[in-house]
């Protein structure tokens, strides 16, 4: 999940449970990404944040799939978020926050 920027299953991720004080942390590299005052309860079933640690902390870049063109198909496009520090993937933007 983390390096090659795939989706584990909703739901499976014990940082989506409960609450608690401190720092989120990056998994590759330790860099404080998140800070538990942030954390809301989105209902997607991933761990989700209304703001980062500090603004340098991540990263986004739009990705896009579907057909285009070619097949009729559309493009859809969705902004992924990484680590800034070592390119970790970390999820995906929703418009869903407080």
């Amino acid at each position: 999940v983390l390096r090659l920027g795939l989706t584990e299953p909703a739901w499976t991720s014990p940082l989506n449970f409960g609450v608690r004080d401190g720092a989120f942390a990056c998994a590759g590299c330790s860099a404080i990404l998140f800070d538990s005052s942030a954390k809301f309860d989105s209902g997607t079933g991933w761990p989700s944040f209304w703001r980062t640690a500090a603004e340098s902390a991540v990263g986004y870049r739009e990705e896009y799939a579907g057909g285009g063109y070619l097949d009729g198909g559309s493009v859809r496009s969705a902004t992924e978020v990484h680590c800034e520090a070592c390119g970790g993937h970390l999820g995906h933007v929703f418009l869903d926050g407080p």
